[in-house]
């Protein structure tokens, strides 16, 4: 009955979208299994025969880094992964609302009550602080999973090192608290020979090692993200957390891998996005552009208008700056981009015509109009720029 009720719901829904926000099933893969294949075989994650020593669990927050939080998850939930990462609460709620069944970790900061209510199922929840950590003590009564974080030196969240005999102290006398992991997070894991980084490694070894004496049977132990995976084989750890990598960027610098960077790994971007040209005029030399003139046409041009600005995620620094395609030819944004609409020059497109296709981002790592290049023109990270593509545009898997 759900699935036909949610069938009936979507079909409510059905319309030709103006963008198309494309995610690829087989780049997701791709990735992920080039990662679960390049961290060295340390550690002890999963059994010898079924998992490689260091697991891979996929990062999902921020609507999965822009590419969709429950399609990212649907690729990902037939995979052997110790757990999907999410950052809240309302998005665990959502992929057990979906029927993901892989185990979840909430890594950001969760309530106490809602983290005591017994949903979502399966889920465990990373403790940001020993005064988390006694909250909940005080007040659980159910079994509870937790992975109790550990600040190694980015001084965000975490228990301090002086605190974690207390935390373990806390999790044994409340007999409710089931201590699954122990984690933390590098701060600068993509510079190259970085003393903080190495400081960092360092007191976290420490710490596993006296959590293995003290309380035997925590099952996960995790320090890297994408970049830190670079540092794996010197980490006393079971799990990478896998971020930006799975949706095809490396932060780690070239070389800094087994070999090489990027590169070497095989990653391809995973998300495109496209659109049309929804209006064509001939604009004479010397007119301007756009909200406040901030473009003046050297010669006589053809401009077109995109249904596509910064509310559907194009950055406003790309004003005057990026570029978009059309038939495979690079077309300069003209103007600023305004709330929802690009305007770009297609004077160099043979007979550019209303509906024709534009892509707005290339899955090509080499295009002027990848998310690479476009962080690279806004002075910012991909990050930045993925997740501002927003939640209410349709994500279509391909394959």
């Amino acid at each position: 009955m759900r699935t036909f009720l949610r069938k009936l719901r979507a079909a409510r829904f059905l319309y030709e979208p103006l963008i198309e926000v494309s995610v690829s099933r087989g780049r997701i893969l791709r990735n992920l299994h080039a990662f679960q294949e390049a961290v060295p075989s340390v550690g002890g994650g999963g059994s010898a025969d079924t998992a490689p020593s260091i697991a891979v669990a996929p990062v999902l927050k921020s609507n999965a880094y822009g590419h969709g939080l429950v399609p990212v998850a649907r690729i990902l939930d037939g995979e052997r992964l110790p757990f999907l990462c999410v950052d809240s609460y309302a998005e665990a709620l959502v992929l057990r609302n979906e029927r993901i069944r892989t185990p979840l970790l909430v890594i950001g900061y969760t309530p106490p009550g809602n983290a005591l209510s017994g949903r979502p199922g399966n889920t465990s929840f990373g403790i940001t602080s020993i005064d988390e950590l006694r909250a909940l003590a005080a007040s659980a009564r159910r079994k509870l999973k937790i992975h109790l974080k550990i600040d190694t030196g980015m001084h965000r969240q975490g228990v301090m090192p002086n605190e974690v005999n207390d935390s373990l102290t806390v999790i044994e006398k409340s007999r409710r608290l089931v201590l699954e992991g122990v984690y933390s997070h590098l701060a600068d894991a993509d510079t190259p020979d970085s003393a903080d980084t190495a400081r960092q490694i360092e007191l976290w070894n420490d710490v596993v090692r006296h959590v293995k004496a003290t309380v035997p049977g925590v099952r996960y132990f995790h320090l890297s993200a994408t970049a830190g995976s670079a540092h794996a084989a010197k980490i006393d750890a079971n799990v990478m957390r896998l971020g930006i990598g799975l949706y095809g960027f490396d932060p780690a610098p070239a070389g800094a891998r087994e070999g090489a960077g990027t590169g070497s790994l095989g990653l391809l971007p995973a998300l495109s996005m496209k659109t049309r040209l929804t209006s064509l005029r001939t604009i004479a030399a010397g007119e301007k552009i756009g909200y406040h003139g901030t473009f003046t046409a050297p010669r006589e041009m053809i401009v077109a208008t995109v249904p596509a600005g910064y509310a559907e995620g194009v950055d406003r620094r790309l004003s005057n700056a990026g570029v978009f395609t059309v038939r495979g030819r690079a077309c300069p944004i003209v103007g600023r981009v305004s709330m929802n609409i690009t305007s770009i020059d297609v004077s160099d497109v043979p007979e550019p015509r209303i509906g024709d296709e534009v892509v707005v981002v290339s899955d090509d790592p080499s295009a002027p109009n990848s998310i690479a290049w476009m962080a690279k023109t806004c002075g910012t990270i991909p990050y930045e720029l993925l997740v501002h593509i927003p939640a209410s545009l349709r994500r279509t898997v391909t394959e």
